[in-house]
């Protein structure tokens, strides 16, 4: 098999749509223009113009179905090994050295193997013609966000009159990952008619998201509305909003209403902030584990150690090498190791070899390709100090041709590069978003590049 640094796509299909797509420019700007003005009626915000392309990718399903089971397997065998070191706290910590004295604050061993752990991921990554590369785990940040937004995407492609003439049945090739985030919540709620699902945010990362642009907030809201439709009750709250009863089980602090599941969709790292707050006596004890008193917890902090800072571990037990098919097709980790464990120079000698990323706490990532010299070696320098950082191997990212009405009347096919954001529900890809910026080396989407957009792929 040949690499190659395009993006799989069925060739055919996707320049029969580019055809019908100028063959009908009118219908399909008229029809964008319509949805775009539909969504900010109900108070959208939706990334337009070069950001939202007019048909989706189209993936093979094969592949993404190969990518799913080789991710659920990988992420097992990270669950087998912080399960075996979690009545350690040392040996824990040289393994998956998130600090902050997880071992003590949390119970580990009951949180990372409760059902609820696993139950779904949102793992990055680039998808080539003969291989996936994994770049980061993502063990539930940015998900309710994530699946809200590919909700919409869906509504428009449901619509779309090139789609419509190509003949696709949506619902096969274009599965809603929101639906199954809706129903992994029903699934882990106490078994009654309509629960009630405590939203929790940590206040200092529900401030920093009400910084965000508008349309996060509005994508939140979006989805608790889907959640409404489906018979649940969402209700964002921060620590502060969960007390206990008597009987040990979570209510709502503001009027005392029961809870029938704790659902975190947030990073929640900064609940180790204060860890003596989670170990036992402390305020928020109800956090340790799995479970509230009765109630389930989706996802348990536990499953924090399943983060950037774990890949180091998935490289050094599989030697990065993953999982091949029997036609060659390859699942890969990127390599990732802690810069501490390398000699002073190494990384200064290989700027453009490596990125810098956060190895559990939150988000900072520095491509070397694009600092200077004198901003890298400040980085290499912070990361070398501990483990707050890994470095891993820099892959450019895979490119694709996307048409785009980059002034809502004007069509043209945009050479991109782009990352591919999967929901991976109980072991299977159930939906990819797409993230896509124009051609350039050195693009980290998370920091919205300049002409940054969001798509999803059709999975044929």
């Amino acid at each position: 098999m040949s690499a190659s640094d395009r993006v799989p796509e069925h060739r055919d299909l996707a320049s029969e749509a580019d055809r019908l797509i100028v063959a009908h420019l009118s219908e399909v700007r008229d029809y964008t223009a319509a949805f775009h003005a539909s969504a900010a009626e109900r108070g959208l915000v939706t990334i337009d113009g070069p950001g939202w392309a007019v048909r989706p990718l189209f993936l093979p399903a094969h592949r993404l179905d190969f990518v799913g089971r080789a991710f659920d397997a990988a992420v097992r065998r990270l669950v087998a090994a912080v399960g075996a070191h979690a009545d350690d706290a040392e040996a824990l910590y040289r393994a998956f050295p998130f600090g902050n004295g997880i071992a003590d604050a949390l119970a580990v061993r009951d949180g990372i193997r409760a059902p609820a752990a696993l139950s779904y991921f949102r793992p990055d990554g680039f998808l080539f013609e003969d291989r996936y590369v994994l770049s980061e785990i993502n063990y539930g940040n940015g998900i309710v966000v994530s699946t809200a937004y590919t909700e919409l995407t869906s509504e428009y492609w449901r619509g779309h009159p090139v789609l419509r003439r190509l003949g696709l049945d949506h619902d096969t090739h274009h599965p809603r990952p929101l639906q199954r985030y809706i129903a992994s919540a029903r699934r882990f709620a106490r078994p009654v008619e309509t629960p009630s699902v405590a939203m929790l945010i940590h206040s200092d990362e529900l401030a920093t998201i009400r910084e965000f642009p508008e349309r996060v907030m509005r994508q939140i809201d979006f989805a608790f509305d889907r959640f409404r439709e489906a018979g649940l009750r969402p209700r964002l709250v921060d620590e502060a909003g969960i007390t206990l009863d008597q009987r040990g089980d979570p209510v709502f602090t503001e009027d005392g209403a029961r809870i029938d599941l704790i659902q975190l969709i947030a990073v929640g790292v900064s609940f180790l902030d204060q860890p003596e707050l989670l170990k036992p006596g402390g305020t928020l004890e109800f956090l340790r584990g799995g479970r509230c008193g009765s109630v389930a917890i989706l996802k348990p902090l536990a499953g924090l150690l399943l983060d950037k800072g774990a890949l180091p571990h998935l490289c050094a037990d599989a030697g990065g090498a993953g999982a091949t098919g029997a036609d060659g097709f390859a699942f890969r980790v990127a390599w990732s190791e802690f810069p501490a464990d390398r000699v002073p120079g190494y990384y200064e000698a290989s700027r453009r070899d490596w990125v810098i990323k956060r190895s559990f706490d939150g988000k900072d990532t520095h491509p070397g390709i694009t600092r200077s010299d004198a901003v890298w070696r400040r980085q290499v320098g912070c990361a070398m100090r501990g483990r707050d950082y890994i470095a891993q191997r820099y892959i450019s990212l895979p490119k694709a041709r996307l048409p785009v009405l980059v002034d809502g009347r004007h069509l043209e096919q945009i050479e991109s590069r782009v990352e591919l954001s999967s929901f991976v529900f109980d072991g299977e890809i159930v939906g990819s978003g797409i993230r896509h910026a124009p051609e350039a080396e050195g693009h980290v989407m998370t920091d919205f590049p300049e002409g940054y957009g969001y798509t999803t792929a059709y999975a044929v």
